[in-house]
């Protein structure tokens, strides 16, 4: 909806402006009224209306008054539409000049205020449109040169645009906030665009979807930044899990990537003691460092799983369990149980992926191995990992031939139905996902016979029903069974039966 505000120092225009009309059907909801242009200018100012509707004699401040104001002391005053009397309408040519959209004179008519509405809602909906189009696409562009920072691209002309962008230039300080909540990404946007106001801030958004904001060290900038983040976590802490983490690094347009850096660090150690709440990097214990999945070792454990060699697993989960780094500050306790649950997430989205029973694996899981969390000693996980690893190569081969078997048994239906049209096994591969080599194997497998004697077979069937069952001709019968070609069809029947169509057909 979009917002208009109604002044008039006459009380009875404000109740007819109010009652005449039906602003809903516009677009429009009344956001305050007023009657003198003091108040109106502190309504404008506190709640940003889109429209205004004022009058132009009015104590203290006038409606001529109140629009200049506007145009002078706002980014983006409202469209204003003049209430005037006859014995003003040389003040309203005059206000036309000044930004105004129209005038509407007393007694105010009905049609012509609504004529009015129909138009400013059409523009202000445009204006809108553009608007959102302008501010997504220097999104996308503000938030590429960010990543290409972040990714370690450090080029002069990179760094002298995004000075240009955070307006930093002479500025070395540099300060990065980073959220993470469980919960819309837009709702968080949004959010920290109305807490920035029109201060030069710049939100990005990371590889990983987390919502961020740069920031130079102009005037109170960082300040303010603080009380954004500040701002969003009570706002969101009583309801959602949030972590709101503060990183600063000097050097100009170089420093935003460490400064990043370090919020980054400081968002994941926050994470990592499983807590919400705001963080700077300062606050990080000294020398700390966070405990990370060894995606390598996880990779290769899983390609041994999948694999189904079930005589490498005891060495990959060793591999993925013995930590690579002994400087990190944290026991190898909570290193292991970090890998095991980036194992146990891992071993679910591929059961998942292959259409399996996720909930009856976890259940059959707890019964057998309870949980991880309330072991203390590397023989312990380390048996934890190896049982669940084996279940998991089991179980994902077992679901693996159920689709295999699922696939092959749909390609024969479809087969079925569809012999009289022209296919291919190369053809019935792509359709079916499926490698050609393997599905013609398969195939074999499952009928006992080539798919090219599969085929012909049925085709030859349908052909000889045909014959005993209906007068058509040999050549409709060759086509309705599957052959184009009357000369064909009728060689492959002899080479198949032993005899011509016609004979066949002439048995009793």
């Amino acid at each position: 909806m979009m917002n208009v505000l109604l002044v008039d120092d006459e009380p009875w225009v404000l109740e007819g402006l109010r009652i005449m009309v039906d602003w809903n059907k516009y677009g429009f909801q009344i956001c305050g009224e007023a009657e003198n242009g003091n108040t109106a200018w502190d309504i404008i100012e506190d709640l940003q209306p889109d429209l205004v509707f004022t009058d132009i004699h009015m104590p203290s401040v006038s409606g001529l008054e109140l629009i200049d104001r506007s145009i002078q002391k706002l980014a983006k005053p409202p469209r204003f539409i003049i209430l005037s009397g006859y014995d003003s309408f040389e003040y309203a040519k005059t206000a036309l000049e000044q930004r105004v959209e129209d005038y509407l004179l007393k007694p105010i008519d009905e049609f012509e205020i609504e004529t009015i509405l129909e138009q400013m809602s059409s523009k202000i909906k445009n204006e809108r449109a553009t608007e959102k189009l302008h501010q997504h696409e220097r999104a996308l562009y503000v938030n590429g040169l960010f990543n290409r920072l972040f990714q370690g691209e450090d080029s002069s002309e990179l760094q002298a645009e995004v000075e240009s962008i955070l307006q930093m230039e002479g500025h070395e300080n540099m300060a990065c906030l980073l959220i993470e909540a469980d919960t819309g990404k837009e709702d968080v946007n949004s959010w920290v665009q109305h807490f920035a106001g029109d201060h030069l801030y710049e939100p990005f958004i990371d590889a990983e979807g987390r919502i961020g904001v740069f920031a130079a060290e102009i005037k109170d900038s960082l300040n303010r930044l603080e009380t954004i983040g500040r701002n969003l976590y009570e706002m969101y802490s009583d309801h959602a899990s949030i972590i709101v983490a503060f990183g600063y690094h000097s050097g100009g347009a170089v420093a935003i990537r460490p400064a990043y850096e370090k919020a980054l660090s400081a968002l994941k150690w926050k994470r990592y003691q499983k807590e919400n709440g705001i963080i700077h990097d300062q606050d990080l214990p000294q020398g700390a460092h966070i405990a990370t999945v060894n995606h390598k070792a996880l990779t290769n454990l899983f390609r041994t799983i999948l694999a189904g060699e079930e005589d490498r697993l005891e060495s990959e989960v060793h591999e993925l369990l013995v930590n690579p780094d002994s400087e990190l500050p944290i026991s190898d306790i909570e290193y292991v149980r970090l890998q095991l649950l980036a194992l146990e997430m891992g071993v679910l989205k591929q059961l998942k992926e292959l259409d399996g029973d996720v909930g009856r694996f976890v259940l059959h899981m707890q019964h057998r191995l309870g949980g991880f969390t309330n072991l203390d000693s590397y023989p312990a996980l380390q048996e934890y990992a190896l049982v669940l690893s084996l279940n998991a190569l089991r179980a994902l081969q077992e679901q693996q031939k159920e689709m295999k078997c699922s696939t092959i048994f749909r390609v024969v239906q479809y087969v079925n139905q569809e012999f009289r049209e022209k296919l291919q096994l190369q053809e019935l591969a792509q359709k079916f996902h499926m490698n050609a080599n393997y599905l013609g194997q398969a195939f074999k497998q499952q009928t006992g016979k080539s798919f090219r004697e599969y085929l012909n077979d049925k085709r030859i069937e349908e052909a000889k029903r045909l014959l005993r069952q209906s007068c058509s001709s040999i050549a409709e019968v060759a086509v309705n069974s599957g052959y184009p070609n009357a000369d064909y069809f009728v060689s492959q029947f002899k080479r198949m039966t032993g005899m011509a169509p016609s004979a066949y057909r002439k048995q009793p």
